[in-house]
């Protein structure tokens, strides 16, 4: 900004309230309390508009994916955490074959005869109350969208750390991004990264601000559905 940008000159009429004096050289120095300056950078100003573009979305950043979740293992080695699905799919197969050694031992049989659970407490009708489908169904349905902003929200700054110091490279033990390229100037809009739209909410890079404002506006319809369930269940016995 030279000089002649901040001639008092300049500075628009109703504006000029709020200069206490335009020192040398050219300093403009406002008075605090009595205004607020307006160099004409509101005529800058524009509605957001209300479709979201991609393209055009936080300055035309470039679309960069996160990768599979790494997990931090010792100090320089990283696990990637999708071999999580065949160990648990192989795991989920063990208990199901342990349960069924289980059931056919003739000591679970005898208490399975003994509680068979189909006694009905007085008061209570038998089957699943309506509410009680209804709740569970939002309880999901709400839940989706707060995992899937929740995951946008880590994106937008794709590391965990051990510390407060929050170093890349080497206090964090979770990341879905790649390692920090020694780059000097690496800010955190460089290390954002996006999500696809059937995964993420809204699944643009750069995007935690609609994000959080997913995240936390279900989040009071999701406690607003866990407090109705609750008084339900012990308004009408439904706990017994």
């Amino acid at each position: 900004m030279t000089d002649k940008d901040l001639d008092v000159r300049n500075i628009p009429d109703e504006s000029r309230g709020a200069v206490r004096q335009v020192d040398s050289p050219g300093t403009v120095t406002a008075a605090r309390g009595d205004g607020e300056l307006d160099f004409g950078y509101r005529a800058e100003l524009r509605l957001a508009e209300n479709i979201v573009n991609p393209e055009t979305w936080a300055g035309g950043i470039a679309d960069k994916r996160a990768i599979a979740p790494r997990l931090r293992v010792g100090r320089d080695r990283w696990l990637n955490l999708m071999w999580l699905i065949p160990i648990g799919f192989a795991l989920l197969v063990l208990a199901v074959a342990v349960g069924k050694g289980l059931h056919n031992m003739p000591a679970v049989q005898a208490f399975i005869q003994r509680y068979p659970g189909t006694h009905v407490p007085s008061g209570v009708g038998p089957g699943i109350p309506a509410w009680v489908g209804w709740s569970h169904f939002f309880n999901l349905f709400l839940m989706m969208f707060i995992i899937r902003s929740g995951i946008q929200i880590l994106c937008d700054h794709p590391r965990l750390y051990f510390s407060r110091n929050a170093t890349p490279g080497r206090d964090e033990w979770l990341r879905v991004a790649k390692p920090v390229p020694d780059d000097p100037l690496w800010t955190a809009k460089d290390d954002s990264v996006g999500l696809p739209r059937q995964l993420g909410l809204p699944g643009i890079r750069h995007s935690i601000g609609l994000a959080r404002w997913w995240h936390l506006g279900v989040d009071v319809l999701w406690l607003l559905n866990g407090v109705v369930f609750y008084v339900l269940l012990f308004a009408t016995g439904q706990w017994r």
